[in-house]
């Protein structure tokens, strides 16, 4: 998919949709606590692949768009995201033409900056740190992202114009 393509945007607010829809998918309290940050991977995913349509205010509407979804402080996940996508896009230019497997090494900590981020605004709410499941997620995120690569690059291989495109030719 070319950066340039208007069909950009409607496959980034798909992702997106689908993605707090996986969100909210209730899971059994052990598996719950695993749950990768898929809202945030999609939001990495668009900042790694459409750098210039993509910026810090698409991760930080991510974020509320989260807040909104789960029914949490509103703003929490808002701020991390940017946070995140901010050192994502300082850090971009180097490592946006490396393979899936070597942008994990940029991934796993950013997750886990997001994790700890939101879980610090919580801190200033309600008292019961629970730090052992601040790292899962960012371990589960970290083993998904090359398979949610993927899959968002296999559906947003053939858009509808390139589709008629082939179809005039």
């Amino acid at each position: 998919m070319e950066e340039n393509d208007p069909f950009i945007y409607v496959w980034s607010v798909l992702s997106l949709v689908l993605v707090l829809l996986l969100q909210i998918v209730p899971l059994s309290a052990f598996l719950a606590h695993w749950r990768p940050q898929f809202v945030l991977l999609v939001a990495f995913y668009w900042l790694f692949r459409a750098p210039a349509l993509h910026g810090i205010v698409f991760a930080w509407l991510c974020g509320l768009a989260q807040d909104v979804v789960l029914g949490e402080l509103i703003g929490r996940h808002a701020l991390s995201f940017a946070l995140c996508a901010y050192l994502l896009q300082l850090m971009q230019q180097r490592f946006q033409y490396l393979r899936i497997f070597h942008q994990l090494v940029l991934v796993l900590p950013l997750v886990l900056l997001h994790q700890l981020l939101s879980h610090s605004i919580t801190l200033f709410l309600r008292s019961g740190w629970q730090g052992d499941l601040v790292m899962a997620p960012a371990f589960s995120s970290f083993l998904v992202w090359p398979l949610l690569c993927w899959l968002l690059d296999w559906f947003g291989k053939s858009t509808p114009y390139e589709d008629e495109e082939i179809a005039s030719s």
